[in-house]
């Protein structure tokens, strides 16, 4: 499983149970919403975060683990980045630079170390 976003759930899920609040599909999408847009994901990820016996004891850490050696989480989440990357809008940046002087022309972000 992709480690960011097992991460990032693993974030989600420790913030919502240590303060208390229950795993549900319209908590997932609230949080997520940027990574889960429909109903339906985010009840099934729900229902098997729930089925992993997830609860406020654990860390961040000790969630991720168990989400990473969840077969259901690891399809579930590997469809939804394939599908996320497939409407994903790419970006097409044309900077178009007329430099006369001394100095830097710079069209995007410079790097100094």
């Amino acid at each position: 499983m992709d480690f960011i976003t097992t991460g990032v759930i693993a974030s989600t899920v420790y913030d919502l149970l240590k303060n208390g609040l229950k795993l549900s599909a319209g908590v997932l999408k609230d949080r997520l919403g940027q990574w889960i847009k429909e109903d339906v994901v985010a009840e099934e990820v729900a229902r098997e975060l729930s089925n992993l016996g997830l609860h406020d004891g654990l860390s961040e850490k000790a969630i991720s683990n168990q989400l990473d050696r969840s077969q259901p989480i690891c399809t579930l989440i590997r469809d939804i980045n394939a599908e996320a990357a497939l409407v994903a809008p790419a970006t097409i940046t044309t900077v178009n630079q007329t430099h006369s002087g001394s100095g830097d022309n710079v069209g995007g972000i410079k790097i100094v170390k």
